[in-house]
């Protein structure tokens, strides 16, 4: 697996996205571009697609980091091949980069991480897991956990799955917090239509440990939480803090 690290320009993404159809662009401060990434990753890389992927502004414009089967001189080869002239246009495709991930980990090892995660619960309907919260404590008569609690549980649940890794107690915290609107397909009757949906967009680091080496790699691949397609939930991995057992 590598990570890949693609310069992409928003200008370029924006004319990409109208012209599929996309609505991308026309209020930035409330649209992530999250779908307008999505269906140009699909258009440039096809089934060699980053995922889980994240959206990262910088001085220089947009950079996207995800991770990815191939490295950045195949994605690039393969845009160059196949992909539409406003698609490959997106993409800086000379200043592409990637580095190959570790193939095994250590049980116990201690790691740092930062996730763009959306914390949300599956029942009927899909709910923000902090008013879900809310709602639960309100019909129980007591005082609702924070918003970063209920999203620190939502985190430790997921590094948990399949027994992969587990926070460390008291290191997890929420250092940003927004809801987006952006677009999903939906299908209505035979057709499929976008809508727009509004979701929780939150920033958490932290730090956890290792538990299962082979779970922990497939966890990294697939991301953490729902919408992975869509720039949430890629584990971006640092040295834990120092002095840290």
């Amino acid at each position: 697996m590598f990570m890949i690290d693609l310069p992409l320009d928003s200008a370029a993404l924006t004319r990409f996205a109208w012209r599929q159809g996309h609505a991308a662009g026309r209020n930035p401060s409330d649209d992530d571009f999250g779908y307008a990434v999505h269906a140009w990753l699909a258009a440039a890389l096809g089934g060699q697609t980053p995922r889980p992927f994240r959206l990262m502004e910088t001085p220089a414009g947009l950079r996207l980091l995800g991770y990815a089967a191939a490295d950045a001189a195949s994605l690039a080869q393969h845009a160059r091949d196949f992909a539409l002239p406003d698609a490959l246009a997106v993409c800086d495709w000379a200043a592409a980069a990637s580095k190959e991930m570790p193939t095994t980990w250590t049980v116990g090892r201690r790691l740092g991480f930062d996730v763009r995660a959306c914390p949300v619960i599956r029942g009927e309907h899909e709910r923000d897991a902090y008013l879900l919260e809310v709602d639960q404590a309100k019909a129980s008569g007591r005082e609702p956990a924070s918003r970063a609690q209920v999203y620190a549980h939502w985190l430790q649940c997921q590094l948990e799955r399949a027994g992969a890794a587990q926070a460390v107690s008291g290191t997890t915290n929420l250092i940003g917090f927004r809801r987006v609107r952006t677009l999903r397909q939906c299908r209505a009757g035979r057709d499929r239509r976008l809508r727009e949906v509004e979701r929780p967009d939150a920033l958490l680091s932290g730090e956890l440990l290792v538990s299962n080496p082979g779970a922990f790699a497939t966890l990294l691949a697939r991301g953490v939480g729902r919408h992975r397609a869509f720039g949430f939930g890629m584990l971006l991995l640092r040295p834990p803090a120092r002095g840290s057992a």
